[in-house]
């Protein structure tokens, strides 16, 4: 590791890796504030873009949060809900070969891809079943 884990970085870092799915910065403040650790929102952005560049933690772009942050850094995809705002990771296999396709298709060189399927998760789809 080629940075510093400050006590800040590390209990960002734990923050993360306690969590069920995928946070926001601004989750990840209040769960601090709410453990008696005082840290600005300003802090909390700089680590978490350091702790990324690190590959720490992975980051996910939503639509309507901005960047929320995960612990699962293997290549993997994202499901989001279109009803509750949720995302899920998809544990499918990672199309490496997808690359190749794009790259013949552009002629360009692809570094990495990410992709988030969109439609309604099952608790949402249970609740609809239950209305009608």
């Amino acid at each position: 590791m080629s940075i510093k884990l400050t006590k800040q970085r590390q209990e960002i870092l734990e923050v993360i890796q306690a969590s069920e799915g995928h946070m926001t910065a601004d989750q990840i403040h209040s769960t601090l504030k709410d453990g008696g650790v005082s840290i600005g929102i300003a802090t909390i952005y700089r680590n978490l873009n350091v702790l990324f560049s690190e590959k720490l933690i992975n980051r996910v772009r939503h639509p309507e949060l901005g960047f929320i942050y995960d612990k699962n850094l293997h290549d993997h995809y994202h499901f989001r809900c279109r009803e509750c705002n949720r995302i899920d990771d998809v544990e499918i296999d990672y199309r490496d070969d997808l690359h190749a396709l794009v790259e013949k298709e552009l002629g360009c060189l692809v570094i990495e891809h990410d992709m988030t399927f969109e439609g309604i998760c099952k608790e949402c789809l249970k609740k609809r079943t239950n209305k009608n």
